[in-house]
């Protein structure tokens, strides 16, 4: 390698380190020296990148003004422009945009300038980008809107902004997920109410036949849980494996929201598809509380699934197995809840006798 070429990249080095130092005055310094101003590192970013993810419209003109590529595309396929919508920052984005930044780009993910803005909270970089004609109804790679991807974060003020501006509030995602579905996910509370406020499908089905509900659950949300059921979302919707929301959190061992669907009349009978129900799920869990909670609701302790197991033969299963059952044995779990389930079946026997 030449002497020449050696000192040129060492001048990339300089400029890089001093973008995202954030100085100017090491910018300038940078640029009189024999350089690229589209080098890029290891990601395939340029020092525009740089500037751009750190909002800095000082930088940003003055690598513009030194016939850097505004285009630039990194390894996620992410732009200047991207990049300055993703973090945030609107001054930085209206900088890119006077300077003529395509607004139709898209990342390797198909996020758009709105998408990056609604997926990290960027309320007013978002309403920028409608102002210049972004479409709300927009879909990624994943087939998420920007309502889904401001509800999946939490971001309520940008997803109510979204929705004045028409988004579609049930707009579904490849795998059948509403907004209401994705916010579930993180247990968005206050992003969940103004779904259901503004009018959202409590009961949508995704691709797996699970509601909200469901999803809160399985994701041990407690407060969201409640917050659903007071919204009147129904207590016993089934998924295509004929699952509730009950079977979920037994499973999951979440006493809490076993609490609240117990509250509002879950069915404790209730049975999937291979027959299993809460207290078999409770029992395969070794949530001995959660099992004694089933059996003071009325749980069955002789129901079996369609193999012919008891609850108390899918506790003694799982117990067999070495090192869950040391785990059990340890804490005496196993023998608690077998003796609860005794205890309910012999009070059952001495019933009917």
């Amino acid at each position: 390698m030449s002497e020449t070429r050696s000192r040129v990249q060492q001048n990339d080095l300089l400029l890089h380190e001093a973008v995202i130092k954030n100085e100017p005055a090491a910018v300038r310094e940078a640029l009189q020296r024999p350089t690229d101003v589209n080098c890029r590192n290891n990601y395939g970013r340029a020092p525009i990148h740089w500037a751009a993810s750190r909002g800095n419209v000082e930088i940003i003109n003055l690598l513009i003004e030194a016939k850097c590529d505004i285009e630039a595309a990194d390894k996620f396929g992410m732009r200047p422009l991207l990049m300055a919508a993703w973090h945030g920052h609107l001054d930085a984005v209206k900088t890119l945009v006077q300077a003529g930044a395509c607004l139709a780009a898209t990342n390797k993910k198909h996020n758009d300038i709105l998408q990056c803005a609604c997926a990290r909270g960027a309320a007013d970089v978002a309403e920028y980008a409608i102002s210049l004609g972004a479409k709300v109804q927009s879909v990624d790679a994943a087939g998420d809107a920007p309502l889904a991807l401001a509800a999946r974060a939490g971001h309520t003020a940008v997803a109510e902004l979204l929705l004045d501006k028409g988004a579609y509030i049930d707009a579904v995602n490849k795998v059948g997920r509403t907004a209401l579905h994705v916010t579930c996910e993180g247990g968005h509370c206050s992003t969940a109410a103004l779904l259901v406020a503004r009018g959202a499908a409590r009961e949508a089905r995704d691709n797996s036949g699970r509601t909200p509900l469901h999803i809160a659950a399985v994701h041990r949300h407690t407060e969201l849980v409640r917050a659903l059921l007071d919204a009147q979302c129904h207590v016993d919707a089934t998924d295509n494996n004929g699952v509730t929301a009950l079977q979920m959190a037994c499973a999951q061992g979440c006493r809490g929201i076993v609490e609240h669907l117990l509250s509002f009349g879950a069915n404790v009978h209730s049975q999937n598809n291979v027959g299993s129900s809460a207290l078999h799920a409770a029992c395969a869990a070794d949530a001995t509380d959660i099992v004694e909670l089933l059996l003071a609701h009325g749980a069955d302790p002789a129901l079996t699934d369609q193999w012919s197991q008891s609850p108390m033969s899918v506790a003694g299963g799982a117990a067999e197995s070495p090192p869950e059952g040391f785990r059990r044995a340890a804490r005496g779990s196993f023998s608690a809840i077998v003796d609860l389930l005794a205890a309910t079946a012999n009070l059952d026997h001495h019933h009917v006798s």
